[in-house]
């Protein structure tokens, strides 16, 4: 089955995470699903798979989203204090 990004409903995380594996391995430089995945994983509050998947799509189009994704990311991490979420 030949899956499209637009097929995607971004609301339902897990379907959509399953669904954006498969498309990416059908598409591995398209840079737009790696941005959406990571907008899901971070959704999801996987930070570290959100960011990953950030730089890839960097990595593939220096024109990406993922570049202010990446800043704002990075400002939530520097912003949360872990020591008063882990006492």
């Amino acid at each position: 089955m030949k899956i499209k990004l637009t097929d995607i409903n971004v609301a339902d995380y897990e379907n959509s995470l399953a669904l954006l594996n498969e498309y990416i391995v059908q598409n591995p430089s398209d840079d737009s699903a790696y941005y959406l995945r990571g907008n899901i994983y971070r959704k999801m509050n996987l930070f570290g798979d959100a960011l990953n998947d950030y730089r890839k799509a960097l990595e593939l189009n220096s024109q990406s989203r993922a570049a202010v994704a990446i800043e704002i990311l990075n400002e939530i991490l520097e912003f949360r204090n872990t020591d008063l979420l882990n006492p």
